[in-house]
């Protein structure tokens, strides 16, 4: 008999609580979460060097935009 569709997610709920509880038990959550601050470190240098020098910023943008255009666009 197949499980019903409340079974089902009833272990896929229990599944993530224990890979949530793990994951927190381990040695992982540190690094984790000295990741996850550095990486809002550098959006918030991110945007505040945006918001200091708009014009570059699009300008950066744009040639960004352009090499990929043409990277994508080259003929073989």
């Amino acid at each position: 008999m197949e499980p019903t569709t409340g079974e089902f997610r009833k272990k896929m709920g229990d599944i993530k609580e224990n890979v949530a509880h793990e994951l927190e038990k381990s040695a992982w959550s540190d690094r984790y979460h000295a990741v996850e601050s550095k990486v809002k470190e550098g959006v918030e240098a991110s945007e505040d060097l945006v918001k200091a020098h708009p014009f570059y910023a699009i300008l950066g943008a744009a040639a960004v935009g352009f090499v990929a255009g043409a990277l994508i666009n080259r003929k073989h």
